[in-house]
């Protein structure tokens, strides 16, 4: 694995860039405070812009270390509009192996958005930072996210039974996998 930190990627729509302050505002507007987009991720919604903002600084701090992956997704024809993010939540070096985390504003799903963000990330972690496999996961009862990585070329893995037990539910932890060899 190399160590090269979060990297501009672009796709025929998309544009994954690291964090800006003035981000914030619309990360807010566009998902960091609606439960609804949120029922899956580890993090509560924000209660105001300046809890969003916070993290939008932790982030930005958080560039500084080479082994830190993190994207903002911006469509091309509103590139100062954050729409989502997608990031490497997990490492481990001993296996060269990561896991991938994203949450998509509910404005923009049923677009194909999140799985040509992937795609891109999949192909940033095989073939820039030097990663030979990539994880992701999902609940249960969120099959959308499960079909973007279908979409991206990952694979079944393992479920882990009532792995999910937060925010009013109990759900099925999903895992998908892709390797280097399997592109």
């Amino acid at each position: 694995m190399k160590e090269i930190g979060t990297k501009m990627l672009q796709t025929e729509r998309l544009i994954l860039r690291r964090f800006v302050e003035s981000d914030a505002e619309t990360m807010f507007q566009n998902w960091a405070s609606s439960a609804e987009n949120l029922t899956y991720v580890t993090w509560n919604p924000h209660p105001d812009v300046g809890v969003t903002r916070n993290s939008s600084r932790n982030s930005i701090a958080s560039y500084a270390n080479p082994n830190y992956y993190k994207w903002v997704i911006c469509l091309k024809e509103k590139p100062e509009q954050v729409i989502g993010d997608i990031s490497i939540v997990e490492m481990d070096e001993i296996d060269s192996s990561c896991e991938i985390g994203y949450v998509l504003g509910k404005d923009y799903w049923g677009r194909g958005i999140m799985t040509e963000a992937l795609k891109a990330v999949l192909d940033f972690c095989f073939t820039q930072a030097g990663f030979q496999k990539v994880r992701a996961r999902y609940a249960s009862l969120n099959p959308a996210s499960g079909r973007v990585m279908e979409k991206a070329g990952m694979s079944y893995l393992k479920t882990i039974a009532n792995g999910v037990e937060r925010k009013d539910c109990v759900a099925d932890l999903i895992y998908y996998q892709i390797s280097r060899e399997d592109r």
